[in-house]
């Protein structure tokens, strides 16, 4: 008899249901239908469409999905983002992230667990049916290598999330429980992954323009050196770092604003994007994609709204080029948008329902009005992995282990295309914090901050997030007794003390979704403190 494999995608399966997304992510049957392994991955095109179609499942096709999490946990649960929605009260669960009230049966943490893990099985699938394929091996290696590389972001997502996470690299029988792994186990998993994946993967010049979107050796490089980072071997993340730099594939936009056009599409600066169609149906690799962080007044739903605390590290630094492309404020105009002279956040005005708590929002996710498709399906690509990233990976592995003048150079790179002057003075924990305010002004609002702040430690070794958040933390002391930002201040449906309730013996990872623990048999176990 043959062995059945499930391989969600839409080349090959016609729709999804969400009937399986409370399911323990290895007791789903298969989605909607079975894959005859012997019958499907016979042909070069049958392999080629499958990897083509994995793509999908880094951002699947709603906002929901993994995209919400994203910004939810690594912009709205830090300092950059409050949830913003003021106008609703529907969204409990997104407050319980956002402000440290969270338990391990918040629905936003476990959809995301679920489809994570969903893209996992996809991909595990489809490499178990290309090893088997009857087709050339160097075609076969690529397609595996590619599958890996997307595998390991997913395991690089679930351990920056949870800590230590089960792994799980076949398909495997649906009564199947996996322990969790120890977080160095995973990253040492990933690590593997990515070095078998960069062997292997063409350059991204060597790929034709049409699959620029394909996972590249600089990709698979570019995210290996954000593991060593993450890892703390700063000996690693440099050299990788370097690496990408050497390869000369990438380079910086020779303007910030450039990377925000609606029509950028897998520029010098992009190491790793998801494609994006205006469109219900879209061809491979492309998802179909709405953009829910803008203003209501603006056509959207008013989540992930700036905090006045970016915008003060924007002016303090007198970086006015990054501020404007990265947020757009109540009744100033939107840069590059010439429809938009004053912006509509609908802030608190003294009267009347406020939609948002600060007025202000991300212009890294916005389309001008002449660009908008009348479907609402943005296709605005997802820019997940960039250069500038990857020099200040650099830069950071380099000052944490005193190799000043390297990471002088990358950082000065960084702050001379928005006209920054750099102190070459600079070194030891002065150069170290550097780079972190400028991975902060430079990513802000990308999904990164909240990661950094967790993983980032002092000069006592303490997590740098355990003085950000808490009754004393800087971000809830500004907000509760220094700050006189109107809209804010005044606009108290959701608290002005985002973060007094961060616990460190807590809160340094999120809850395991209860409902997988209760579906292991209690084989996967709970993070301390969560219940």
């Amino acid at each position: 008899m043959n062995k059945k494999i499930f391989l969600y995608t839409s080349i090959i399966v016609a729709s999804f249901t969400n009937a399986s997304c409370k399911k323990e992510f290895l007791d789903q049957p298969p989605y909607n239908s079975n894959i005859v392994e012997s019958e499907f991955y016979t042909t070069f095109d049958q392999c080629n469409n499958a990897t083509k179609a994995s793509y999908r499942y880094v951002d699947w096709d709603a906002w929901w999905q993994t995209q919400n999490w994203r910004f939810l946990s690594g912009e709205a649960a830090s300092d950059n983002a409050w949830i913003g929605n003021t106008y609703q009260s529907t969204h409990a669960s997104w407050d319980a992230v956002a402000h440290y009230t969270i338990d391990a049966g918040n629905d936003r943490a476990e959809g995301h667990w679920i489809m994570l893990y969903k893209a996992i099985g996809i991909w595990n699938a489809a490499i178990q049916g290309i090893e088997k394929a009857p087709i050339d091996e160097n075609s076969k290696n690529q397609f595996i290598a590619e599958l890996k590389f997307l595998r390991a972001f997913n395991y690089f997502d679930l351990v920056r999330n949870w800590g230590g996470v089960s792994i799980v690299t076949r398909i495997l029988p649906p009564t199947t429980h996996v322990a969790r792994s120890s977080a160095k186990e995973v990253y040492d998993f990933i690590i593997n992954d990515l070095k078998e994946s960069a062997a292997i993967l063409p350059r991204r010049s060597q790929y034709p323009a049409a699959d620029r979107f394909r996972a590249s050796k600089g990709a698979a490089l570019a995210l290996l050196a954000k593991t060593y980072l993450y890892a703390e071997d700063w000996v690693n993340a440099e050299a990788t770092a370097k690496q990408v730099i050497d390869l000369g594939d990438y380079s910086l936009e020779s303007t910030f604003g450039t990377l925000w056009n609606y029509n950028y599409k897998n520029g010098t600066e992009s190491i790793f994007e998801i494609q994006n169609a205006s469109s219900q149906q879209p061809a491979l690799p492309a998802n179909g994609y709405v953009i829910p962080m803008n203003s209501v007044a603006d056509g959207g739903w008013g989540y992930i709204s700036v905090t006045s605390d970016l915008e003060k590290a924007f002016m303090a630094e007198g970086d006015s080029i990054r501020l404007h492309w990265t947020i757009n404020r109540h009744g100033l105009p939107v840069v590059g948008d010439p429809n938009t002279p004053k912006f509509d956040a609908r802030p608190y005005t003294g009267s009347g329902t406020a939609s948002s708590k600060s007025g202000r929002f991300s212009r890294k996710r916005y389309v001008p009005k002449a660009q908008r498709p009348a479907n609402g399906l943005y296709a605005l690509n997802d820019i997940i992995l960039r250069f500038a990233d990857v020099l200040l990976i650099h830069a950071e592995a380099a000052a944490m282990h005193n190799h000043t003048a390297e990471a002088l150079s990358s950082l000065k790179r960084i702050r001379d295309r928005v006209s920054l002057t750099t102190d070459m003075s600079l070194s030891g924990w002065n150069l170290t914090n550097a780079v972190r305010k400028e991975r902060r002004l430079e990513l802000a609002l990308e999904g990164d901050r909240l990661y950094d702040l967790r993983r980032w430690k002092d000069q006592s070794g303490a997590p740098v997030i355990n003085s950000v958040f808490g009754p004393n933390g800087s971000f809830v002391k500004y907000n509760t007794t220094v700050s006189t930002d109107y809209w804010e201040v005044n606009n108290k449906t959701e608290p002005q003390n985002k973060g007094f309730h961060f616990n460190p013996a807590i809160h340094l990872v999120w809850p395991i979704p209860n409902s997988q623990v209760i579906s292991s048999e209690g084989v996967v176990e709970q993070n301390p403190g969560y219940f």
